[in-house]
């Protein structure tokens, strides 16, 4: 089945333009149309660099040439990974931010058990509590730094 799919032209000469291509699920193909076609020709036979990535579910596929028109998107799951990772957008770096809180919670949560159930105090005791605190701490302060909007 055929689908219609965006891709983005990116040229190193500053020139961006996005559009519709046809994606086949079956072979797992982008056909461009010949638009598209032309301006990658162009890019290419003027020196200019270029890149062309499909946008699909909200992740952008760099698209690796495979014949004349026909591309197909590199799903790479390693470095879609390391992309999440290295470059995440601005809802990763808030759902980020949000689950450090979370465990800030859990150790604090975590500290505030261990004082109230623990009946004989020693060093051991004390350096696990303040642990768990001095992790809640950064955690927190971690959350705070990734929950900040743009």
């Amino acid at each position: 089945m055929t689908t219609l799919i965006k891709v983005t032209f990116t040229s190193t000469s500053g020139e961006e333009t996005t559009g519709k291509a046809q994606y086949d699920h079956a072979s797992g193909l982008v056909t461009l149309p010949g638009s598209f076609q032309a301006l990658v020709e162009q890019a290419r036979a003027a020196g200019i660099g270029c890149a062309l990535v499909a946008h699909e579910n909200g992740y952008q596929l760099p698209l690796v040439h495979q014949t004349r028109a026909a591309y197909r998107m590199d799903r790479s799951l390693l470095l879609q990974a390391w992309k999440a990772v290295a470059e995440p957008t601005k809802e990763q770096r808030q759902q980020s931010g949000r689950f450090a809180h979370t465990l800030s919670a859990a150790a604090v949560i975590g500290a505030a058990g261990y004082l109230g159930t623990n009946h004989t105090w020693s060093v051991h005791a004390v350096t696990d509590v303040m642990g768990l605190v001095g992790i809640g701490v950064v955690l927190f302060f971690a959350g705070a730094i990734l929950s900040k909007g743009e």
